[in-house]
């Protein structure tokens, strides 16, 4: 094989074709530096002396079926300019790598189309470097990203496999990207994101969380100066949810012991919107039945559906004295669940009112959150967090079909 076909098919460019052979069906390409290439890898003179050599061999594009390699002779270099002694640059690989950038891109181009398995069985290399060439294609594709413009933001965290086990995401809310993820779900999770944050000079505005302390924390620590906390309808409105379940339980319990079962079957008719039961007549009744029986349940449900009214208030101002009325209307009941949600939304006013200055959700997150789970059972788990994470990072993006890992 010529020089010329060596570069017009596998890109070499700076080496000269010494020989070939070939061994067990397997092609070797013995390769040597151009002299007129040959320059100092500090200060690219050319007045270089030849000292001792060494050989690498290099996987590079199969011919077909049959695995190549490209056998490099290295020399090392002593410059006569800087007096440095340095080994000769690779040229058609990155510096510690077992393969050519040509081989690299060939499976990230596989990576769209096959799994990470397929793609190793086909080109006759192990899973692992498969996987090494498409996490470091992702590594680099992630600093590459640019920060400057993130403005709004939705923070959340799920479980990555049983054993509280949790990972934290940050998905910019103006472009929907993912552009931070960190394994855990307390304030330390997000020091890092922050202080990238910082260097990138990001004018942040706006954060959207839920009502998690780990989140306010991380604000108060690492946030830059300014930055509203935002606290979305959704996990104002869970809250809620999360009270009426349970008076629902505390009041059947009691209803058990005294040999009653007015309210069973409830549980999710509680937590409809009611004017989505008005469209569903039966479970209407069913509904009025149970608050009938029940004036405690009946209270909390009216509280939970006058809730709702509260992003809907056209000023903050008006919003603010909706929510403390609320407040009170809730701790009268005498409730200890409804006391309890009374003073965190109190506490939390400021962060909630903040939606009317900036109507931000982590609703992009949530949606996230099936693409995760969808994510994770086509791979049958990961046991590379890393790797995990940086799919998470382009998860809109269909680029890699990666299974096994």
């Amino acid at each position: 094989m010529s020089s010329r076909l060596l570069y017009r098919t596998f890109g070499v460019r700076t080496f000269d074709l010494v020989k070939t052979t070939f061994e067990k069906g397997v092609t070797y390409f013995h390769l040597v530096k151009k002299a007129s290439q040959r320059r100092c890898v500090l200060c690219k003179s050319r007045a270089v002396a030849v000292d001792s050599a060494r050989t690498y061999s290099l996987r590079s594009v199969p011919i077909g079926s049959k695995p190549v390699f490209m056998v490099l002779l290295l020399y090392t270099l002593v410059c006569m300019n800087c007096g440095s002694r340095r080994q000769e640059s690779r040229d058609i690989a990155d510096s510690r790598k077992s393969y050519t950038r040509a081989f690299a891109r060939l499976v990230l181009e596989l990576a769209e189309k096959m799994a990470i398995l397929d793609i190793a069985n086909f080109l006759r290399v192990g899973w692992d470097l498969v996987k090494r060439i498409i996490k470091s294609s992702l590594r680099r594709r992630a600093r590459r990203r640019s920060w400057r413009k993130v403005r709004r933001i939705a923070i959340d965290e799920f479980a990555i496999r049983k054993g509280h086990n949790y990972m934290t995401l940050v998905v910019d809310l103006d472009s929907g990207q993912v552009i931070y993820w960190a394994e855990g779900k307390d304030h330390k999770a997000l020091e890092a994101f922050f202080q990238r944050l910082r260097r990138a000079r990001a004018r942040l505005e706006a954060i959207a969380v839920d009502m998690s302390a780990a989140y306010q924390k991380a604000k108060v620590l690492f946030a830059p100066k300014g930055v509203k906390l935002v606290h979305d309808r959704y996990h104002v409105v869970s809250e809620m949810n999360n009270v009426i379940d349970k008076v629902r339980r505390d009041e059947q319990n009691r209803l058990d012991a005294e040999g009653k079962k007015a309210i069973k079957g409830g549980r999710y008719l509680l937590l409809y919107a009611s004017e989505k039961l008005d469209e569903q007549p039966d479970k209407k009744a069913r509904l009025d039945e149970l608050l009938e029986a029940n004036e405690l349940l009946h209270k909390v449900y009216l509280m939970k559906e006058d809730l709702r009214l509260f992003w809907s208030q056209g000023t903050k101002k008006k919003a603010q004295k909706f929510m403390r009325r609320w407040c009170k209307d809730a701790r009268a009941i005498g409730n200890k669940h409804t006391t309890r949600i009374a003073k965190t939304i109190l506490a939390r006013l400021h962060a909630i009112l903040a939606w009317y200055d900036y109507p931000i959700s982590t609703g992009p997150l949530e949606g996230i959150n099936n693409k995760v789970k969808v994510l994770k059972r086509v791979a049958y788990g990961y046991r590379d967090n890393e790797f995990f994470g940086l799919r998470l990072l382009f998860i809109h993006e269909a680029r890699f079909r990666t299974t096994g890992v």
